[in-house]
């Protein structure tokens, strides 16, 4: 019994004083924490029925959409982002051709960046493109707080009527990266 008292009392001081080092705590002070967040930006379906006019209106051709974005209002998130990651997602299920351009706006709806259009063939059911924007390069975009969407037939001559049958599914989500010192 006394055997079992001097071994366990000679492995825990063995434990204890054999693997330690000396512990650095000014370490943390080179530290730098670098989270990333995703988040949904705009999503929408467009059917026929959104391209036909009122009764003597000329025909529909474009549509608009802008959404409010309030992530970039948290001043820990603006003055730390370093790169903004936008991923899109696209179902058209219209016999058409379209263009969709996106647009980051300020609170005056000023354009602050413009993304590179997105050109969406008929009846293309998996389209998905990822756009990335280097902060250091685009300082203004930290100052968005809007996304306006525009979605154009490439055909303007023929419009799209009640009857016609399709939709378009658009589906957009942002990855922010932040760099921080601890």
């Amino acid at each position: 019994m006394k055997k079992n008292i001097i071994l366990k009392m000679l492995l825990c001081f063995v434990l204890i004083f054999g693997c330690s080092d000396a512990v650095d705590f000014y370490q943390i002070d080179n530290y730098t924490i670098k989270p990333t967040y995703a988040l949904s930006l705009t999503y929408f379906t467009i059917s026929p029925d959104n391209f036909v006019p009122i009764p003597g209106a000329p025909p529909i051709t474009e549509i608009s959409e802008k959404s409010d974005v309030k992530i970039f209002e948290t001043k820990f998130i603006r003055e730390n982002l370093v790169q903004l990651d936008f991923d899109f997602e696209i179902t058209n299920r219209f016999n058409r051709d379209f263009t969709v351009e996106i647009s980051l706006l300020d609170e005056n709806d000023t354009l602050i960046y413009k993304l590179n259009d997105l050109k969406v063939t008929a009846n293309n059911l998996e389209f998905k493109q990822k756009e990335i924007l280097n902060i250091e390069s685009n300082p203004n975009v930290r100052n968005f707080t809007r996304v306006e969407v525009k979605l154009s037939l490439d055909d303007r001559t023929t419009p799209i009527l009640a009857s016609d049958v399709g939709e378009i599914i658009f589906n957009s989500a942002a990855t922010i990266h932040l760099e921080a010192p601890l």
